[in-house]
């Protein structure tokens, strides 16, 4: 058995592994080019094949940030590990432990301190082991020095005879009467007040989000305002960011107008403009804390439980 950087004519037995792994999360050549070969921080010394013969048992993908994410910048102390798997005929054999040193390694060679499991930005395929779909991977991870730092959770919700609740109603109403504030489609004549609005607000991923959201010309049918009675953005909200139809969020409200339910408004007219399209099920892959518990009484129920996990070297 050898561990040895990817090479494209592994593609189709990494697919076929890893869908035999990863039962919970199978993935498609598409979403694998997209996801990984085209992503502009992908590195081929990064991607590592475990190999038996001219068999790929195992599969680990590493990430560092080659180009600045939005305003996080390049983040030089962060690499990630956004995936890895052995085939089960495998496990228990050491190759996972080789796969994750070899990544370590190279991230110690290229000075990386702060290593993550998942929750890599733009391309993130999970936050996290999966507590229930892969648990023994938990223990695995932390006898190799990762942390868990808490939990990250995924939600759904089915949208048949779905209506905005009464209680919901009235404060829109109220919120539109007493202080002027709205919820509107987005048109095209808000993308440069919505971008700062983003970047005044919620820096990051969320601003590459909605630029190419609204570079695919989606944003009438996909993204919501909440805007006050000077016409200036106060809430966003948005869904399909991966061009999956029923992927909620993310959406967010500016800090100083917290506590005035409008992003309750902006979550349930969502999911009623959803509704109204024809599309039955809302799913959000990630969230936890307060943001849980705001889900929980609209109603979603948790899909998974994932750990997330870091480690930091010394």
């Amino acid at each position: 058995m050898t561990i040895r950087p990817y090479e494209y004519t592994d593609e189709k037995q990494v697919i076929q592994v890893w869908n035999k792994c990863l039962v919970k999360d199978p993935v498609s050549t598409e979403m694998f080019h997209s996801k990984i070969l085209l992503d502009p921080n992908f590195d081929n010394d990064l991607c590592l094949v475990a190999v038996d013969g001219q068999k790929i048992v195992g599969y680990s993908l590493g990430m560092v940030r080659k180009f600045p994410y939005e305003e996080r910048g390049m983040e030089p102390e962060r690499a990630w590990i956004p995936v890895m798997f052995v085939h089960p005929d495998y496990q228990q054999q050491g190759i996972g432990k080789q796969l994750v040193k070899s990544l370590e390694e190279k991230f110690d060679q290229l000075e990386k301190a702060n290593i993550t499991l998942g929750a890599y930005s733009p391309n993130y395929f999970f936050p996290g082991p999966d507590k229930d779909a892969y648990g023994d991977s938990i223990p695995f991870f932390e006898s190799l020095g990762y942390e868990v730092l808490g939990e990250a959770v995924g939600m759904d919700m089915v949208l048949y005879n779905f209506t905005i609740p009464d209680k919901i109603q009235e404060i829109k109403t109220n919120l539109q009467q007493e202080q002027g504030i709205q919820i509107i489609p987005f048109s095209k004549r808000y993308t440069l007040p919505l971008l700062q609005f983003l970047k005044e607000n919620f820096p990051g991923g969320w601003v590459r989000n909605i630029r190419e959201t609204l570079e695919k010309f989606k944003g009438e049918e996909r993204v919501l305002l909440a805007i006050d009675h000077n016409d200036s953005i106060v809430g966003y909200c948005q869904r399909a960011i991966d061009d999956l139809e029923g992927h909620f969020g993310p959406f967010g409200v500016s800090e100083k107008l917290r506590g005035k339910k409008i992003g309750s408004v902006l979550f349930y007219e969502m999911l009623m403009d959803m509704y109204s399209r024809g599309i039955y099920h809302v799913w959000l892959a990630w969230t936890d804390k307060d943001a849980q518990r705001f889900y929980d009484r609209a109603g979603m129920k948790v899909m998974k439980r994932h750990a997330t996990m870091k480690k930091f070297k010394k």
